[in-house]
């Protein structure tokens, strides 16, 4: 006898029943805020507001809500221009609720993305549109085989439609000599961030395997400085040259 998962009833209720989670540990960019926006608005709301009736605060969707409201003009002090909402019904104790606040944002629980199958979807899909950024794409460059930095650059400007395309040594040669041309025309996209504090950043990857591609990457675009694939310290300022162009 098969078991039947049970799903959370979906209901219509009006905004100024849902409460914002105060504990919520989820942050969201301001980039990052203004990309959900922007989907929202081309695609509507997709995926569940998810509610705990029990407590009236919302388990997941802090951010799309938050933006909803925005777009709404809804006012949670006075309740002005409240609005129906359709969200997913639970009945949880705090402590639940707390647990799945966490488990429904985690990218632990929720899986990863299979880096080669993603690189094999860039040529097809606009990146920005997907809710990818450059540090994605980093990401990916350091987990797949057939993905590097120089396809990256190029690829970018041919929108992506070379990515999956092998490269011979003479076209992987010729990319190179493209590559700052490219970084100037992308640097205007970077954000940087200055604040007081250490002189120093710590990268982390997945794997040691993918921390040597990532100072191969470096040993080979870089060469003067000498750096060898199990170093564990290298001087910024030639990787920021490298990235500013």
């Amino acid at each position: 006898m098969s078991k039947t998962i049970k799903q959370a009833p979906a209901r219509e209720v009006q905004r100024s029943q849902i409460n914002f989670a105060s504990y919520n540990p989820r942050k969201l960019s301001e980039d990052a805020r203004k990309r959900l926006k922007a989907n929202l608005k081309r695609i509507g709301l997709a995926g569940g507001i998810v509610w705990n009736e029990a407590t009236g605060n919302l388990v997941s969707g802090h951010q799309r809500l938050s933006i909803l409201d925005e777009i709404q003009r809804y006012d949670p002090e006075t309740g002005k221009n409240d609005y129906p909402i359709r969200v997913e019904v639970l009945n949880l104790t705090e402590k639940e609720e707390k647990e799945q606040n966490i488990f429904m944002n985690s990218t632990t629980a929720q899986g990863e993305f299979d880096s080669d199958l993603l690189a094999q979807m860039l040529p097809d899909i606009d990146i920005d549109l997907a809710g990818l950024d450059s540090s994605d794409v980093s990401i990916l460059m350091a987990e797949s085989p057939t993905f590097d930095i120089v396809d990256y650059y190029q690829a970018s400007s041919q929108g992506f439609s070379s990515i999956a395309q092998p490269l011979t040594e003479e076209e992987r040669q010729a990319r190179k000599e493209h590559v700052k041309e490219v970084r100037a025309q992308t640097a205007g996209k970077m954000e940087d961030e200055y604040y007081e504090g250490e002189s120093y950043v710590t990268l982390s990857f997945q794997s040691y395997d993918n921390k040597l591609y990532f100072m191969e990457m470096l040993k080979q675009l870089l060469p003067e400085q000498g750096i060898a694939p199990s170093d564990r310290y290298i001087k910024g300022e030639p990787v920021h040259e490298l990235i500013a162009g």
